[in-house]
């Protein structure tokens, strides 16, 4: 973990995602804080200190189970907020929130959030559409996995955790982010690989972005 005071150097990272709640006020008194592949950005045993904005990068959210499972919750990339549930008293303690590759973030301290940003009526509004578009996501997830074929939505999966074309998530807890079995899952991925829309590597699978695409329209055009 690399941390450092936010300078005008990463302005041109959060001009592309449009929020005018954040001045120069706001972002005087917040870091830039830098991960390295599968380092946690939040632990769910550690109380947050930050609201972070996501400005280059994917994670994964995980929750731990009683039996020490770790499942997949959703994934994140640039835009993405981490600590929003926290932060509207939703939960009290975050998920683990772990890094897919190199993660750069805006980590605004949530006293400064409290004191300033809960206190203009566009950011409570901001954050409760946030959290209404992330939940229609996951509820999203849940119905494609009744009417889409597993290999549409692993397709879909590949394209959007992939880090330049490359894919090393762990297919365990990927069969059950997917709510299928293993061997289900090895064998679509079998269909996937015979068929050229991925290879197998030593880090995990190299995809073809356009053929996976197209396979993804097909479904949605089936």
């Amino acid at each position: 973990m690399k941390k450092e005071n936010y300078d005008e150097s990463y302005k041109h990272s959060l001009n592309h995602l449009q929020l005018p709640f954040l001045t120069e006020t706001i972002l005087k008194q917040s870091f830039i804080i830098d991960y390295d592949r599968n380092e946690k950005i939040v632990s769910q045993t550690t109380k947050l200190d930050y609201l972070y904005i996501i400005l280059e990068g994917k994670a994964r959210i995980l929750q731990q189970e009683a039996n020490g499972k770790n499942l997949i919750l959703q994934f994140l990339e640039t835009g993405d907020f981490i600590g929003e549930l926290t932060l509207v008293k939703a939960e009290a303690t975050p998920k683990d929130v772990i890094a897919i590759d190199s993660v750069s973030c805006l980590a605004i301290p949530l006293g400064v959030v409290e004191s300033t940003l809960m206190k203009q009526p566009e950011f409570p509004t901001f954050i409760a559409q946030y959290i209404g578009k992330k939940l229609l996501l996951r509820m999203t997830h849940f119905s494609n996995a009744q009417t889409f074929e597993l290999k549409y939505r692993l397709a879909a999966l590949l394209v959007e955790v992939a880090v330049n074309d490359q894919y090393s998530e762990n297919n365990t807890q990927i069969a059950d982010y997917l709510g299928v079995s293993y061997r289900h899952l090895t064998h679509t991925f079998k269909y996937l690989r015979d068929n050229g829309y991925i290879e197998k590597n030593k880090g995990g699978y190299l995809i073809d972005q356009k053929k996976l695409h197209e396979l993804i329209r097909a479904g949605n055009d089936a």
